[in-house]
């Protein structure tokens, strides 16, 4: 277990060397029935958030749907009927009012009232007011995974524990903590649409801090993992997308 970061300078980067990274040292593991191959707190830098295309030819990523998601959760709606069409696995995890918890946008941008019951500006407009106050500061959190959902939705326990910003040496940084993330599905759409969020926020910041510049994206995951169903398209990666 090594948890210092590893840099990369892409998604579509750090997505093939991922893969290739479980392949070669990532360790089997038996979690809710099924089995993986695991990394356990594993980090990484991606340098350039703009640069989200993936080309590995094994993934066959839907950048339109990623597209969708984002959009999803900037419509702060947890209900899954349009979503659903577009990926199955809403449909799967969703509660008897076809809604989610993963919804991430509901905890960015409603207003706390609606979702955690106390009055105030949502998360999103309180680090903006925060990194306004205070360009250094440290607390500049938006918190997605709750105390509640630990007794609501079994089937949908949100992944990502919560965003953080910085701004240091003029550039905004942005980082995920995610408690566990699934390698071909969960990590190649989740950071499409943080660093799109991530970008969203430097345009806010630009506004008080001329000539701001974009940052880093941070990525740590308790468990980054890959299911079974995917270890064929992990050894092919592996094996011949790094011959070129």
């Amino acid at each position: 277990m090594n948890n210092s970061p590893v840099i990369y300078d892409s998604l579509n980067q750090a997505f093939a060397c991922s893969m290739k990274l479980l392949n070669e040292e990532g360790k089997e593991v038996n979690s809710r029935g099924s089995k993986q191959k695991e990394l356990l707190f594993h980090n990484m830098i991606i340098k350039d958030p703009y640069d989200l295309h993936i080309s590995v030819p094994a993934r066959k990523f839907n950048h339109e749907y990623a597209v969708a998601e984002w959009l999803w959760y900037l419509s702060r709606s947890p209900n899954v009927k349009n979503i659903g069409k577009m990926a199955s696995i809403w449909n799967d995890i969703k509660d008897r009012q076809s809604q989610v918890e993963s919804n991430y946008g509901s905890y960015l941008y409603h207003k706390p009232g609606m979702v955690l019951g106390c009055m105030g500006p949502s998360q999103w407009e309180w680090v903006i007011n925060e990194l306004m106050m205070d360009k250094d500061s440290r607390r500049a959190t938006i918190v997605i995974n709750q105390p509640y959902h630990k007794h609501k939705n079994s089937k949908d326990y949100p992944c990502t524990q919560y965003l953080h910003f910085f701004i240091r040496d003029n550039m905004l940084h942005m980082s995920a903590n995610m408690r566990s993330n699934d390698a071909v599905f969960g990590f190649c759409n989740d950071v499409y649409t943080f660093c799109l969020t991530q970008q969203m926020m430097w345009n806010e910041m630009v506004l008080v801090y001329p000539g701001l510049k974009m940052g880093h994206y941070y990525h740590s995951a308790g468990s980054f993992h890959i299911y079974e169903r995917h270890f064929p398209m992990m050894k092919k990666i592996s094996e011949n997308y790094f011959k070129k």
